[in-house]
């Protein structure tokens, strides 16, 4: 059958990215964007679970984090939708920083309920009364975006093809830098705490430092996609930092496949086009997906590009 360049396939979807909105509608347009949202916000808990083995709902965190500080930034005077950007991810990196400074030494089914508390504590306590009033609580809080300044010009992001190209700006980088970090000796040792964490700790490594970086990496992540969110549908929600918020990227990186970074994205567009469509048909659209879930964990545990990679590995060189 012959061999397929490497870049092909990841020029073809580059290609199709950029010229895509020139196709669809401006539902279909946010939609996609949409896609590319959660997909990042997928991929993050997936640098530190199919790279590192922590197991983590606690990514809310930091996508809530990020998505408030980005709409609080911008009642600061003088302050720019782009240092809005990297004051939301700063603020989610530090909030990483210091709840994985707390459990990280924490191993597995310990790991996973501390950052279920974490994220249950943080959410109870921004419903409270003292802090509803600047959380807008489970009604969120709706604020205008500014225009982007770019050099001479400026963007109106209220416009779903710019507000498109904006988010797949800064996306599509994320997931190059992704990769090369995971390529890099740095993204080997993530690797190796995964496969056998007590021989990484016993050739030197120290393990509690390096689950640090990733999950620090991973919250900054998080941030960035919770202030795409925030730009994109210009308001914030408290359920944001809720548990099951983070429940959402583990079902798009289990059903795309863990352990592959773009796997992120085919989950998190399958997830939200099957929703999307069964929302039409029936009333409750989870009964559904968590069959369709159990049914890939079953027959395809790698997931969907899990399976690809394995038929496609044969081809690609």
């Amino acid at each position: 059958m012959g061999r397929v360049s490497l870049w092909l396939i990841p020029g073809t979807i580059g290609t199709t990215l950029l010229w895509l909105p020139l196709a669809l509608d401006d539902f279909q347009t946010v939609l996609v964007a949409e896609i590319m949202i959660w997909g990042l916000f997928a991929m993050a808990f997936d640098l530190i679970y199919g790279y590192v083995g922590m197991l983590s709902f606690g990514q809310s965190i930091f996508f809530g984090a990020g998505a408030y500080a980005f709409a609080f930034s911008l009642l600061v005077p003088r302050t720019n939708l782009w240092l809005a950007i990297g004051l939301a991810v700063l603020v989610a990196a530090l909030s990483a920083a210091l709840v994985g400074s707390l459990i990280v030494r924490a191993t597995h089914h310990y790991f996973m309920i501390l950052t279920i508390i974490f994220s249950l504590v943080v959410t109870l306590v921004l419903q409270s009364g003292h802090w509803r009033w600047l959380t807008g609580g489970y009604g969120g809080r709706s604020f205008a975006i500014p225009r982007l300044p770019l050099g001479p010009w400026e963007v109106d992001l209220v416009n779903p093809i710019n507000s498109y190209y904006f988010t797949l700006s800064l996306v599509a980088p994320a997931f190059l830098l992704c990769r090369r970090l995971l390529a890099s000796p740095l993204g080997r040792i993530f690797i190796s705490i995964r496969e056998n964490e007590e021989r990484a700790r016993l050739v030197g490594y120290n393990v509690e430092r390096y689950k640090l970086v990733a999950f620090i990496i991973a919250g900054g992540l998080s941030g960035l996609a919770g202030s795409l969110y925030a730009v994109n549908f210009r308001y914030t929600n408290l359920v944001f930092f809720h548990w099951t918020t983070s429940g959402d990227a583990i079902v798009s990186a289990v059903l795309g496949g863990t352990g592959t970074l773009s796997g992120a994205y085919v989950g998190a567009g399958f997830l939200i086009l099957f929703k999307d469509y069964l929302s039409s048909w029936i009333q409750n659209a989870n009964i559904l997906i968590g069959i369709v879930l159990i049914l890939v964990i079953r027959i395809a545990p790698v997931g969907f590009v899990g399976v690809l990679r394995d038929y496609w590995g044969r081809y690609v060189g």
